[in-house]
C-alpha cells in the first residue's frame, strides 16, 4: 500500500468536478472498469495512464500506450512521463487532471464575507430609476400632462429589465446550477441607471453648452458602457477566466463602435447634420453665449450663393418619385 493519493477530474473552468482517492502503489486511469480511476471521455484509452511514485518519492504519470497521449495542461507537445507537482493539471484526450498526495499544503481557509442583503439595494435603484424617469419626463414636457405619458416609458423600461434580469439567470443556471436573479437584476438595475444618467448628461450639455460632439459620439460611451454592463454580469455567472471575456467584450465593442461610426458617417453624407437636442429645455439651462446679429448675419450671407445654386441646378441622380414626373 502506497501513501494516498487523490486524482482530481477537472472542468474546462478548472473546477474540480470529481475526486479519485486511492492508497495503491501505482492508480491507473482509463475508461475500463478495472481502473481505479474510471473516466468517462471517449478519447480515453481503456486503461491510458499510470501514477505512481519514483524513487525520490515524486509523483509520476506514465502514458500506457495510448492512442491520444499525455499532455501538460493545454500543451501540444506530448509526453510519455511527468512529474506532478500538484498544481498544473495534465490532459488525457478532453479531460483535465490534477493529482495531488495526502501530505499536499491547502491555502488557508477563506474568512466568510458578511452576506449581502441584495434585495434592499435593489429596491433603492428602482426607486431612484423611476425617480429619475420621472423628473426627466416632466422637465420634456411640453404639452398637458397625460397619464399616459408618465405610465408607458417606466413600463417598457420594467419589461425590458425584467427580459434581461432572466435572460441572464437562466445562463447562470445553466452554467452554475444557481440562478441568482436578484443579484442580476442587481447589475441590470445599476447599468440602466448609468445608461439613464449619461443620456440626461449628454442631453442637458447638448442644450446648456451646445456641445454638439459629445451628442454626437455619445454611442461611443454606450457601448463601453453596455460591454461593462455584460462583463459584470458574466463575472457573476463565473469568476474564472476574467481577462479572456474582457477582451472578447472589447473586440466586440471595438466593433460595434466602428460600425455606427461608419453608418453614422454615411447618414451625414445623405442627410447632413441633424439636430443634436432631443427635448427642449427651460431657458435658463442655456449657458452657452448666444450668437450675434453680427455673426448670424455672416453666416447666411456666406452659404446663400450655396443654396442658390441648389435651388436652380437639376438633383444629381434620380429622385423616388422620378417615375411619376415622366
Amino acid at each position: 500500500m502506497g501513501e494516498m493519493i487523490s486524482v482530481e477530474v477537472l472542468s474546462r473552468h478548472r473546477d474540480v468536478v470529481a475526486r479519485y482517492r486511492s492508497d495503491a502503489s501505482a492508480t491507473t486511469v482509463g475508461r475500463a472498469y478495472d481502473n481505479d480511476v474510471v473516466i468517462d471521455d471517449p478519447a480515453v484509452a481503456a486503461h491510458h495512464l499510470r501514477i505512481l511514485r519514483d524513487e525520490g518519492g515524486a509523483l509520476i504519470a506514465e502514458d500506457l500506450g495510448s492512442a491520444n497521449g499525455l499532455f501538460e495542461g493545454d500543451s501540444d507537445k506530448r509526453s510519455t512521463r511527468l512529474v506532478l507537482d500538484g498544481d498544473r493539471p495534465i490532459r488525457i484526450g478532453r479531460t483535465y487532471l490534477r493529482v495531488r498526495g495526502a501530505s499536499y499544503a491547502v491555502p488557508p481557509e477563506r474568512r466568510l464575507a458578511t452576506p449581502m442583503r441584495v434585495l434592499p439595494t435593489v429596491l433603492w435603484l428602482a426607486a431612484a430609476l423611476l425617480g429619475l424617469e420621472l423628473v426627466s419626463l416632466w422637465l420634456a414636457e411640453t404639452s398637458e400632462p397625460k397619464t399616459a405619458y408618465y405610465l408607458l416609458p417606466p413600463l417598457i423600461v420594467a419589461v425590458l429589465l425584467l427580459v434581461w434580469t432572466t435572460a441572464w439567470a437562466i445562463l447562470s443556471r445553466i452554467f452554475t446550477g444557481h440562478a441568482r436573479f436578484d443579484r442580476h437584476l442587481r447589475i441590470a438595475l445599476l447599468g440602466v441607471l448609468g445608461f439613464a444618467l449619461f443620456g440626461e448628461f449628454v442631453d442637458y450639455a447638448a442644450f446648456s453648452l451646445s456641445w454638439r460632439w459629445l451628442a454626437d459620439y455619445s454611442y461611443v460611451a454606450n457601448w463601453l458602457l453596455f460591454a461593462t454592463l455584460c462583463f459584470f454580469h458574466l463575472r457573476e455567472i463565473g469568476p474564472s477566466r476574467l481577462k479572456a471575456k474582457a477582451a472578447t467584450l472589447a473586440a466586440l465593442t471595438a466593433v460595434a463602435i466602428a460600425t455606427q461610426s461608419v453608418a453614422q458617417a454615411e447618414m451625414r453624407s445623405r442627410f447632413g447634420q441633424q439636430s443634436y437636442v432631443r427635448h427642449l429645455k427651460p431657458p435658463a439651462l442655456r449657458l452657452a453665449a448666444p450668437q450675434s446679429e453680427e455673426a448670424f448675419f455672416a453666416d447666411a450671407a456666406r452659404i446663400k450663393p450655396t443654396l442658390d445654386n441648389a435651388r436652380k441646378d437639376a438633383p444629381p441622380g434620380a429622385g423616388i418619385f422620378s417615375a411619376f414626373d415622366e
